[in-house]
């Protein structure tokens, strides 16, 4: 595969994931879709949770994704392996780019379809995020997997590739 293919392909992964996000944020979330009242502020952590954990799952199904992409590309002698530290790269703005999509998404469909409270005495009371480092997360889970997927293979693996290199000198 040419590799602005498998780029364009990664985009637009992040893309469709971070667009889905939202939107499930602006549905599942209290003060979103289906229940809560932006005026009670003690909803609005819940709501800034489920996005974080929306933002997770996104991260470690992007990373397994990518292990698994590698690893098939790799038994099957597709062209040339991306180097982890590109990985790496790719996953963490890619995530992050996702992330703010979400959010994004999740805020635009809260004022396209919500109703905001009345009497809105102060602008965030409507569907919003009040904690920003949750934008962080899918980046950082995405990278956590491919950490520990390195460090299995560097703990448990070695003894293996030992063998390999010996065997073909």
């Amino acid at each position: 595969m040419p590799g602005g293919m498998m780029w364009g392909r990664w985009l637009a992964v992040f893309g469709i994931t971070g667009a889905a996000a939202g939107i499930l944020w602006w549905l599942a979330a209290p003060t979103g879709a289906f229940y809560g009242d932006g005026k009670d502020y003690i909803e609005w952590f819940p709501r800034d949770a489920v996005l974080a954990l929306l933002l997770t799952l996104a991260g470690v199904g992007a990373g397994l994704l990518a292990l698994w992409t590698r690893r098939r590309r790799r038994r099957n002698g597709d062209g040339t392996v991306v180097p982890e530290g590109v990985l790496v790269l790719v996953l963490a703005v890619g995530g992050l780019a996702g992330s703010v999509l979400a959010w994004r998404m999740g805020v635009f469909a809260g004022d396209l379809f919500g109703s905001p409270p009345s009497p809105m005495e102060n602008p965030s009371m409507v569907f919003s995020l009040r904690s920003g480092p949750v934008l962080v997360l899918w980046p950082l889970a995405s990278v956590l997997v491919l950490f520990l997927r390195s460090l299995y293979s560097y703990a448990f693996l070695p003894a293996a590739l030992d063998h390999e290199v010996g065997s073909s000198r």
